[in-house]
């Protein structure tokens, strides 16, 4: 008897102890959500640093033992237009971070040929034209003629490499009477040569070989004792592989002008490298490593 006066004085919850929990669970609901968002940040920052760092290393331990870089590297240039890569291949960034070196007409050519051979960079997966995209590849794998009959595997002494992708030098600067002072979308790009590396200076005429670290560069070291396994991609709010090409990107310093800003590339004797160096590799948005470890660090 006493247990069951017990069980009628129980009350359940009013209508207000309701609305709390449910507030309650609300808040924590939201905080969790912008807390995984906060997660998926972190791990995309860290990511990119991750495989800058590797891609770099892999590359110059790649040189280091072969005395070779890897080969076939994607242009970001419409081979016969130097026109970027077409059908918005390359997201906005991309376009502002690089441009078009019209290697074919530059009085250079010849000597810069030679010195990119002597280093293994011999062949450049290139997009023949505006429409030479497959559709339902990815965007990665539209530079590998297996898989996209629009691109060609060319060499670079054929003659036939008339436009290839740079890192945009200062405002009035040529190589070999060619411009290389703007990206592709007509302005300054957004990368500085300075901060990817000390030594090149912003008071100088750069030329800076900017081609993509993509499947067949990795897959050209594949007899190797150094192979490297695979190209790693980028992903981020503005860079989605399923749209944008997203690899990483190696710079090669092909020579510098010597003097002030406007003066020409190969206009005298040793403003060429005699061995083409590798500066540093970059994200397809034009991060260099240093940004992408804060990107990382400030995401956590």
């Amino acid at each position: 008897m006493k247990q069951m006066m017990l069980q009628s004085k129980q009350k359940g919850f009013t209508l207000l102890e309701l609305l709390v929990v449910i507030t309650l669970l609300a808040v924590l609901s939201v905080g969790a959500l912008v807390a995984y968002e906060g997660v998926g940040e972190s791990a995309e920052a860290t990511a990119a640093a991750n495989n800058t760092v590797t891609a770099d290393r892999a590359i110059r331990n790649y040189r280091a033992i072969t005395g070779l870089y890897p080969n076939q590297w994607d242009s970001l240039s419409v081979v016969d237009t130097g026109a970027p890569l077409p059908d918005a291949l390359l997201a906005e960034d991309t376009l502002a971070a690089f441009g078009n070196f019209a290697f074919g007409a530059a009085s250079i050519s010849g000597a810069l040929a030679e010195a990119m051979e002597d280093v293994g960079l011999e062949e450049f997966q290139t997009i023949t034209s505006a429409s030479g995209l497959t559709a339902g590849v990815v965007p990665n794998l539209q530079h590998n003629e297996g898989a996209n009959a629009g691109s060609e595997e060319l060499e670079i002494d054929s003659g036939d490499i008339a436009n290839i992708s740079i890192v945009p030098a200062g405002t009035g600067c040529t190589a070999g009477g060619q411009t290389i002072a703007t990206s592709y979308v007509g302005a300054a790009s957004t990368i500085n040569l300075n901060q990817v590396n000390d030594s090149l200076e912003t008071a100088v005429c750069h030329l800076v070989l900017a081609v993509g670290f993509g499947h067949d560069a990795a897959h050209s070291t594949f007899d190797s004792t150094v192979a490297i396994a695979a190209a790693p991609t980028f992903t981020s709010k503005a860079i989605n592989p399923s749209v944008n090409y997203a690899r990483y990107i190696a710079l090669f310093h092909m020579g510098s002008d010597g003097a002030d800003v406007g003066t020409d590339v190969g206009n005298t004797t040793g403003e060429l490298r005699a061995t083409p160096r590798l500066i540093g590799v970059v994200a397809p948005d034009g991060t260099i490593l240093d940004n992408a470890l804060a990107a990382a660090k400030a995401a956590n």
